[in-house]
């Protein structure tokens, strides 16, 4: 279901900022309670935003890393200031929210009424502590005129792997706003040479989760990217378990027993991220997708292809597997899912009634079909579209069918950039272009080997570009007339290094009514 502020859900923690409330009093709430270290140890972030509002969020947690993180086992107040400048001295509201323990002492606090397209500052305040400034924003209104945005897209943050030196850069180059699409975090155990590593073994349990979140958390870097403007998120497998699909585990867990584990790593994800009281999770259940237009120039139409999707294809070992369509007759099967319907049926319509300039599918991985084998024997990796060809085919003829305007994929997941056609018949390459895909790789997950993906190119033509060796992300600036894609990148083994720096690698470039893009 799209997230609009009609679906706000008015409860308690989740303070409307159009009503504008005094202190809310609650039972049990402490309302005296002193801390002798800084609560705001995991930051503030702003996220979802609309044309009148968007959330933001902070969590207290003076200890982060220990099992109650410091914090006492009751309701608390904490104090909001929402400002049109960064120096806070022209507040235009404030307020109190409560931080309640069951929902891990976080805070979101969600905002409508206020002025379309323009920036605000906000903080929060406990006690004599006050938190840092952070940027959010509100969107254009939907229709209106609008010359550019400019955004980032990011996924893959493995903690272990390195540091997160490509936040540093991309809050360096301003962007409006940012995308995460997925494994922001890891659930594996900690690694025996990591770099740096994570706290306690593979998460099972809330109280687990949340530790393994307040560990990325603490990162200087995501923090100050996550304070310098507002987040739109979608998430991928490894937030619950690697590879997983629906109620099905990599290692083949009951589904019941694997949905409990899921509801607790869902409603950590909910607690770390500052999301929409319309995605407060319901036990194992989430809402996440939804779409995010501004004004007349581009949608972001934001999916979930984890909670909803068949199960693998002719999955034998939970490892995500390839395979061989003349060997796994189910991986066609027209029934199997990635959105499931009612998702799917959302992304329709949407697409069908859209009027903006750009319209973005941003998903979690590679949608283009890409064969690992050869044009005789063709093989294909399961855990992404290419395990669910038919519905990719049905989202590449909605496009066709309803004529949407510039549809522009963006996805993660794979550890590499991307750049593909997106083809009305995979196997003709001279069949139509329907849209433009860009794949960003990761801000310290490894990549695979160049060679191998080199020699599968000449069987792949709509692939244009693939770069395996380079960690970072993907800078977007778009105008009515073009989208320029710019791969902000360093080397793999940059990564071990906090200060490392990022460059502008490449840069591709898509024309208004011109599917595909042009290396620039």
């Amino acid at each position: 279901m799209q997230r609009t502020r009609r679906q706000f859900i008015k409860s308690v923690g989740l303070i409307s900022a159009a009503i504008a409330a005094p202190a809310l009093i609650i039972p049990r709430v402490h309302a005296q309670l002193r801390l002798p270290d800084d609560p705001f140890t995991l930051g503030v972030a702003s996220g979802d935003p609309l044309s009148d509002g968007f959330v933001i969020w902070t969590r207290l947690a003076p200890l982060p890393m220990l099992e109650d993180y410091g914090m006492p086992d009751a309701a608390v107040p904490v104090e909001w200031e929402l400002a049109e400048s960064e120096s806070m001295n022209r507040i235009v509201r404030s307020g109190t929210a409560v931080a309640e323990p069951a929902w891990g002492h976080s805070v979101h606090v969600e905002f409508q009424g206020l002025t379309p397209g323009r920036d605000y500052w906000y903080r929060f305040r406990f006690g004599d502590h006050v938190s840092p400034v952070g940027r959010a924003i509100t969107t254009p209104t939907e229709g209106s005129a609008v010359p550019s945005l400019r955004f980032a897209f990011v996924s893959c943050q493995h903690y272990e792997r390195g540091y997160f030196a490509a936040y540093r850069d991309l809050v360096s180059q301003n962007p409006d706003l940012v995308i995460h699409l997925g494994d922001y975090m890891y659930e594996n155990d900690p690694g025996r040479f990591a770099v740096r590593r994570h706290t306690g073994p593979e998460p099972l349990t809330l109280a687990s989760y949340r530790q393994r979140y307040a560990c990325y958390r603490t990162d200087p870097d995501l923090q100050a990217a996550h304070a310098h403007t507002s987040w739109l998120f979608t998430w991928d497998d490894h937030e619950v378990d690697n590879n997983y699909a629906k109620d099905q585990s990599q290692d083949f867990d009951e589904p019941g027993r694997f949905l409990r584990r899921r509801a607790a790593a869902y409603q950590a994800y909910y607690e770390m991220m500052p999301l929409r009281g319309s995605a407060r999770p319901r036990g194992p259940d989430m809402d996440i997708y939804q779409r995010v237009a501004f004004g007349d120039l581009l949608a972001f139409h934001v999916l979930d292809d984890r909670q909803y999707r068949s199960d693998h294809p002719c999955d034998y070992d939970g490892g995500g597997p390839v395979v061989l369509p003349a060997l796994c007759d189910e991986l066609n099967d027209p029934s199997r899912t990635m959105l499931g319907d009612r998702q799917e049926r959302w992304l329709r319509n949407h697409l069908r009634d859209s009027r903006s300039r750009w319209n973005v599918l941003a998903q979690q991985t590679l949608f283009a079909e890409f064969n690992r084998g050869t044009p005789e024997v063709p093989v294909y990796a399961t855990d992404g579209w290419g395990g669910y060809p038919a519905a990719r085919d049905r989202i590449v003829r909605y496009l066709q069918d309803y004529g949407t305007a510039n549809p522009v994929f963006i996805g993660g997941d794979v550890h590499s950039y991307w750049v593909t056609d997106i083809k009305a018949d995979w196997q003709n390459p001279d069949s139509a272009t329907i849209a433009t895909e860009f794949v960003g790789t990761s801000i310290t997950s490894g990549g695979g080997d160049m060679d191998t993906y080199n020699a599968l190119l000449p069987h792949n033509p709509h692939v244009r570009h693939i770069e395996t060796r380079e960690r970072g992300y993907v800078l977007c600036e778009v105008t009515p007339e073009e989208w320029r894609a710019t791969h902000r990148s360093m080397p793999d083994a940059s990564v071990v290094d906090p200060n490392a720096t990022l460059s502008a690698a490449r840069s591709f470039v898509v024309e208004n009514g011109t599917a595909g893009a042009q290396r620039s």
